[in-house]
């Protein structure tokens, strides 16, 4: 479900920056295209020194938007090197820099920070982020804070028709454009609103089955009386750790709402699940939401993004497995879940003996025992 090769270096944790209310008022440009080049600032490292022939010299922006042109991203900075695989930014994208330029190229950072490299002509100011080198204390980390926050961000519509007009008694299918999702429901439903689930795949392969893999949640929507939305990414993984773009985000919204709609559905009790990729997104969802998802349920969490303090703070289920080779015990495991507590967040963390990356079945049954339950705080199972 997750090939290690999706995967990478292991993720980063972000560090946590210090709240502000405002942002510097600065000017966008209004060309469709800008070409410059970039005063580095003493704290960030120089690959080489910019060509003598260089044009005047003009602050480089946090935030960026792509031009009139999609742009793929690479892995170093030059034509000639490896392409990062689906990293391609589309015409109109915001994307955020790290303050390092090579010559004509500027580095770009994504959702779990990884970096890529791509032709800085490609890009026009985005002046919500202010510039590296403008003085403004954390001000790189706010300007990553504030573009995760609204990449995650859900919506939930308030004016839906009246419940006995949204009690259909069969699962149900959703398309929109290129991205799916199955909606699953009780053979027999109890009267009421139903809980949803929302469920995550990791990265995956190109040509796997995904009806497959979301039919095993059928079994369970009746077996605890919930209602099941299973999403789909276009690409091998969700956009928004890709791309640190939210096309895949839009249409989890979209079915979200579109379940809403044509089911009853209890909105505070909402929860989240994902495994691997799934689970970092899912993670990192539930805490930019937690007035919506009020538990997430995960699954070898590689990274999550904390976008703001919240006074609401969703309710964990934490596996991983003992034998996991890309987030081992020590050095993801245990710190996430420590993490997480430190944020306030009631916290049930199991390690699986022998598991390794790949989900264990057990997982999802205790997974839903753990958000129906009721609530658990801060314990640890060590499981066989």
């Amino acid at each position: 479900m997750n090939p290690a090769a999706w995967h990478g270096q292991r993720p980063s944790q972000m560090p946590m920056p210090v709240r502000v209310s405002h942002f510097p008022q600065v000017p966008q440009s209004t060309s469709a295209v800008t070409h410059y080049r970039v005063v580095r600032p003493a704290a960030y490292p120089v690959r080489t020194a910019a060509p003598a022939h260089a044009s005047p010299p003009t602050r480089l922006w946090r935030m960026l938007r792509v031009g009139a042109a999609a742009v793929q991203v690479m892995e170093e900075p030059s034509m000639q090197s490896k392409r990062l695989p689906w990293v391609v930014q589309q015409p109109g994208d915001v994307v955020l820099t790290s303050g390092r330029t090579h010559g004509d190229w500027v580095e770009l950072l994504f959702a779990h920070l990884r970096k890529g490299w791509a032709p800085l002509s490609s890009f026009v100011p985005h002046g919500l982020g202010g510039y590296h080198g403008d003085g403004l204390y954390d001000g790189a980390n706010r300007a990553i804070r504030q573009h995760q926050s609204e990449m995650q961000h859900i919506h939930l519509e308030p004016n839906l028709p009246e419940p006995a007009l949204r009690a259909p008694s069969k699962s149900f299918h959703l398309q929109k454009e290129a991205w799916q999702a199955y909606v699953w429901l009780p053979e027999l439903a109890s009267p009421g609103p139903l809980p949803l689930l929302v469920a995550f795949h990791g990265s995956r392969p190109m040509d796997w089955d995904f009806l497959s893999f979301a039919e095993r949640w059928q079994k369970d929507a009746s077996a605890y009386q919930i209602a099941v939305l299973v999403p789909e990414s276009v690409g091998p993984t969700w956009d928004y750790l890709l791309t640190c773009q939210r096309r895949d985000m839009d249409f989890i919204e979209y079915a979200i709402n579109q379940t809403r709609c044509q089911v009853s559905i209890d909105d505070q009790q909402i929860a989240i699940m994902g495994m691997s990729d799934g689970a970092s997104l899912a993670m990192s969802m539930a805490l930019r939401n937690p007035g919506i998802f009020r538990t997430a349920l995960v699954q070898a969490t590689g990274f999550f993004h904390d976008t703001a303090p919240d006074t609401l703070k969703p309710r964990v289920y934490m596996e991983y497995g003992t034998e996991d080779k890309l987030f081992g015990p020590d050095t993801v495991a245990r710190p996430t879940r420590d993490r997480l507590r430190d944020l306030g967040c009631p916290v049930e963390f199991a390690m699986i003996d022998g598991a390794g990356h790949m989900v264990q079945e057990e997982f999802f049954g205790a997974a839903l025992d753990f958000w129906l339950g009721g609530p658990v705080a801060n314990t640890e199972k060590f499981k066989k």
